[in-house]
């Protein structure tokens, strides 16, 4: 391999090390080749941090690292020079006094880790220490201004490398963060890509799984109830349909002997780079046990579409057939404020219309019915006789 194709190389690798950061050991081994060092180390410290945000070194032990971070890296004059100057390569000895060294700790402290000569670069638009550096010892000489030209031609690519490795960290973080709040949800959810697999389910949906409620098949939801995994594969499939009005519910009975459930739907809005999550999730379903309770509207409308007691209420005296003057009369409100009370329950249910959304509260009390009486019927046959 020429010198030409090693350096295309070489800088394929430092972007392949971007998203994976176990790489980087080899890279910088290979980058010390390239250069003719023994030490390479790329180092991101932010100025408030007790710890780096990046940290990877090869040709020395962890330990001298680690003491030198602890003890020398803040104050390494060579640091503060490069920061002074343009952000390329620059050779030591040709920014700090070379005999400085031989009258400091620090100096032998270098020479005890074979890193007496270094060259490196600062990246000026960090606040602190963003910087990559390659040394070896004293017996091989100061680096020749090739070898730094040899470097330079690597560090605007380390530079875009370790960019994205911020990138990917942040965006790591914020579904670390995502996750922890989908955990503390009191109901149980469960992401799915776009050919229906599951790619992700909350502490809540877990505890549905470990029960045996529920099941994975394939990576796929499933019942051991045939009605009740037909079911769940109907609302999946309305669910992933992009068309508008796509998702739905179900009350799921289950087998005997099992809790209702209440299972939705909903689509996720596109917002994420196709990158950073194989597969991506697209929806989500949402599964929430249906208590003992007869009062199901106000367990069901909260828990399928967030209405509060207020839209609650309004929403189970429509269903009851009754106008917005009679409701007005029972509940002792205005008409105005029924009104603006039910325009907040047409956004939550998707409805758009007063007769839509009483067919859509028929259709959920009929199914609540059902559930019921399919616990109904398990309590008795679980009843000693």
């Amino acid at each position: 391999m020429d010198t030409l194709e090693q350096l295309n190389d070489l800088i394929g690798r430092i972007y392949d090390a971007g998203t994976d950061h176990a790489a980087w050991r080899h890279v910088l081994t290979d980058i010390c080749r390239w250069t003719g060092g023994d030490v390479a180390q790329i180092l991101v410290l932010e100025s408030t941090a007790a710890v780096p945000f990046f940290n990877v070194a090869v040709g020395y032990d962890a330990a001298a690292h680690a003491r030198y971070l602890r003890d020398y890296a803040l104050e390494d004059p060579r640091l503060p020079a490069w920061r002074r100057l343009p952000p390329t390569v620059h050779l030591c000895h040709e920014v700090v006094d070379p005999a400085w060294f031989d009258r400091q700790d620090f100096g032998a402290f270098l020479d005890e880790n074979g890193c007496r000569w270094a060259m490196g670069a600062i990246d000026p638009a960090f606040d602190g220490v963003a910087g990559m550096s390659v040394r070896r010892p004293r017996r091989a000489g100061p680096f020749t201004p090739e070898e730094g030209r040899r470097f330079g031609l690597l560090v605007p690519h380390i530079r875009r490398s370790l960019a994205l490795v911020q990138r990917l960290d942040g965006l790591a973080a914020r579904a670390r963060l995502a996750e922890d709040v989908l955990d503390r949800l009191d109901r149980a959810v469960v992401l799915l890509a776009a050919n229906g697999r599951v790619v992700h389910v909350n502490a809540m949906a877990d505890r549905l799984f470990e029960s045996g409620r529920l099941q994975l098949r394939g990576n796929r939801l499933d019942s051991a109830d045939p009605a009740e995994a037909a079911a769940l594969r109907g609302l999946i499939a309305a669910t992933l349909d992009p068309r508008p009005g796509g998702g739905s519910f179900k009350l799921l009975s289950g087998t005997v002997g099992a809790t209702p459930l209440i299972a939705s739907g909903c689509r996720l809005p596109d917002r994420r780079p196709a990158a950073v999550a194989a597969p991506q999730a697209v929806a989500a379903l949402f599964l929430t046990q249906l208590g003992a309770s007869r009062d199901d509207f106000g367990q069901v409308l909260p828990a399928l579409f967030g209405l509060s007691r207020a839209e609650v209420r309004l929403a189970a005296a429509l269903h009851e057939g009754l106008s917005l003057s009679e409701i007005a009369e029972r509940l002792d409100l205005s008409r105005e404020t029924l009104r603006t009370q039910l325009r907040s329950v047409f956004d939550k249910t998707g409805t758009r219309r007063q007769g839509t959304l009483i067919r859509l509260l028929g259709d959920l009390a009929r199914e609540s019915r059902l559930a019921r009486r399919a616990a109904a019927v398990t309590a008795d046959t679980a009843r000693p006789q």
